[in-house]
């Protein structure tokens, strides 16, 4: 059995002491700066330990560290366990600025430990499989891309306006927050990202944040275009990623929050080819990625988001965000 520690017990924290348990190959630990809320998970959980400290945490008792507090916090986190040589996986984003992100990269080639970022969708079969089928040439060479993303955030998280959303400095916002998955997926999909653009603004959260809750990037990835249209306030939870090759075009459709499909088309009929669908992921998206990260700590091969991925990704909405005050 592997131990486990996570770090930052909030509501993605939750989902990654379940995903961890539910592999059926870990004993977790847990580790929060709130008592009250450490009490309540032990009486959900079968931990193993309780944790208010991280810094006091002898984590060379472990097997693997997950990150999961804001991200504002990674960086020095990180470090201590590049330090102590103890494997980590980073909840998204990598960090909020740049500062000390090339020395966590240097430390963790140094330290030749196992490491990820956790985009969780790269673990997630119908987006391995869309992966899959982009690379096979099906579509031919995929040249262009949309990313379309919305929901109503309220809805999934009614307390907002007192999490890290709602505060630039601690990542959060439409931008930061959720755009940051697509742009994983174009770099997973098209490769590194070069330059872009963003329009952002504050269109319906009003005071309850200070920050973004709409956004809408262009960018170029490896020679290639994409678009990405996002925002946390529509009814519909939707996503479609649309991308456009030299023989045809390859769709992944999100058709509710339990199905999704992925469709192909190589003619103007109007008509897509259903390839694959899958149902009910949303219940397993931690379960996949704690999976994966498993068979990273085992020594296999697993396309999880690398640092220098993540610090790449970082920079280009750094520079959009800088290029959109233009």
């Amino acid at each position: 059995m592997k131990k486990i520690l996570i770090v930052g017990c909030g509501g993605i924290g939750k989902r990654h002491i379940d995903g961890f348990l539910r592999t059926g190959k870990c004993r977790v630990s847990v580790c929060d700066i709130d008592n009250e809320k450490l009490q309540q998970l032990e009486n959900k959980y079968p931990l193993d330990s309780l944790f208010t400290d991280f810094f006091s945490v002898d984590i060379s008792k472990f097997d693997a560290v997950l990150i999961a507090t804001p991200a504002n916090q990674h960086i020095k986190m990180a470090k201590r366990c590049c330090q102590m040589q103890v494997p980590f996986l980073l909840e998204k984003p990598l960090a909020v600025t740049l500062e000390g992100v090339d020395e966590l990269i240097d430390m963790s080639k140094k330290s030749n430990i196992v490491c990820a970022v956790g985009y969780t969708r790269r673990s997630i079969p119908s987006f391995k499989k869309f992966k899959q089928l982009a690379d096979s040439g099906m579509a031919g060479e995929i040249k262009m891309a949309n990313f379309y993303c919305g929901q109503d955030y309220r809805k999934y998280r009614p307390d907002y306006s007192n999490i890290y959303f709602s505060r630039r400095s601690t990542g959060g916002g439409v931008l930061r927050d959720f755009v940051t998955h697509f742009i994983d997926l174009a770099q997973w999909i098209l490769g590194k990202p070069k330059r872009g653009f963003a329009l952002t603004a504050n269109l319906v959260f009003g005071n309850a944040v200070e920050t973004d809750d709409s956004a809408i990037v262009i960018g170029e990835f490896a020679g290639k275009l994409a678009n990405f249209y996002c925002n946390g306030f529509q009814k519909p939870n939707e996503l479609v990623i649309d991308l456009a090759g030299t023989k045809g075009n390859l769709k992944y459709t999100l058709a509710t929050r339990f199905l999704s499909k992925i469709l192909f088309s190589n003619d103007d009929s109007g008509n897509w080819q259903e390839i694959v669908c899958f149902h009910d992921e949303i219940f397993d998206y931690y379960l996949y990625q704690a999976q994966e990260f498993l068979k990273m700590l085992d020594g296999e091969i697993c396309e999880l988001t690398t640092l220098e991925e993540a610090a790449e990704n970082l920079k280009f909405i750094i520079d959009v965000i800088e290029r959109s005050k233009d």
